[in-house]
């Protein structure tokens, strides 16, 4: 009886220990190796970190209001400009104004660009180093 529970211990061991393989983010791309940890646990420990790293998200406005934003700035800045430089009356503040919406919109979406882009470098950080916290290691 001791026999078979020995053996049954070791063959339990070697089966944990033997645990190893690799599991990815596909928001990221980011692919994590690991050993020693079961697989039951590996996708809880994936869910839990994306999870903390979507929390990471700077508050942006939506691609619309943003435009509209940039939009109506621009045509008050333009139409000042029209306005001042000497434009036949109210025809050089309409031209600047068309001009500004044009410009803004183009600002608008260029910003939103950028925070669109330094939201999902701030995830893949958060998301590597909460993995790497729970003992994966990130292999890109």
């Amino acid at each position: 009886m001791h026999k078979i529970l020995l053996i049954s211990c070791i063959a339990l061991s070697f089966s944990v220990s033997a645990n190893q393989g690799s599991l990815s983010d596909q928001r990221s791309g980011l692919i994590f190796s690991y050993s020693d940890i079961a697989s039951s646990q590996t996708q809880t420990d994936l869910t839990q970190c994306q999870q903390v790293a979507n929390s990471s998200k700077k508050a942006t406005e939506d691609k619309k209001g943003s435009g509209l934003k940039g939009a109506a700035k621009g045509a008050a800045a333009g139409a000042a400009v029209g306005a001042i430089s000497g434009g036949s009356g109210s025809d050089g503040a309409k031209i600047g104004a068309a001009a500004g919406v044009v410009g803004g919109r183009l600002s608008g979406r260029k910003q939103e660009k950028e925070r669109e882009a330094a939201n999902e470098q701030a995830y893949e950080t958060v998301m590597r180093n909460c993995m790497i916290n729970k003992n994966y290691v990130a292999l890109n």
